[in-house]
């Protein structure tokens, strides 16, 4: 098995790189697609982190990203993203021809715009309590109907995952980093 992490706007951080190496002990490769090319950026902000993905074109070619790096994959592959690549993880998942196991994501909010889409592997998405732009239960409500997505809702904001975001919530980080640990293990004996 294989492990892809999808960054979220604020691109490759040391933070990718320490949940990087907790993973991969559970997988042949563990790889992380992110909007920068590889390089943490060092943004002063979340707004300057935005506009700057805004300008590498947004969801689209990072979902192609995404999917480019599934699709090129020697083994099956464990795809976990957060905020933006959660969305692009999700667009993956419901691609034909990847060989995808199963996919994460956290705090995915483009998703909503792309919920009329059917994974086609099993998903998890994991909701923060909240968001300003949407009502979170009832998107979870809906996307739960879906064949294959199970939701789950962490008792934290958007970027909780993440030591950079205003909304990172410790507890609630070392909480599902421990679940994705455990996720990654028993997907390796799959």
């Amino acid at each position: 098995m294989e492990i892809i992490l999808a960054t979220e706007i604020w691109g490759r951080t040391p933070r990718t790189d320490a949940l990087a190496a907790l993973l991969r002990p559970h997988a042949r490769r563990v790889a992380v697609a992110d909007p920068f090319d590889g390089r943490d950026p060092h943004f002063a902000s979340e707004e300057q982190a935005y506009a700057a993905y805004l300008d590498r074109g947004g969801l689209e070619p990072y979902a192609r990203r995404v999917t480019d790096m599934a699709r090129e994959a020697a083994h099956p592959v464990l795809l976990i993203g957060f905020s933006a690549g959660a969305g692009a993880a999700w667009a993956a998942a419901c691609t034909k021809g990847l060989p995808l196991l199963r996919a994460c994501c956290f705090y995915g909010s483009a998703i909503r715009t792309m919920a009329d889409r059917t994974p086609l592997v099993p998903v998890d998405l994991i909701f923060p309590d909240h968001e300003p732009h949407f009502d979170v239960d009832a998107l979870a409500a809906a996307l739960e109907t879906r064949p294959l997505v199970t939701c789950r809702r962490a008792d934290a904001g958007h970027g909780f995952m993440n030591p950079l975001s205003e909304n990172h919530d410790e507890t609630a980080s070392r909480l599902w980093t421990d679940w994705l640990v455990r996720l990654a293990e028993a997907s390796s004996r799959a």
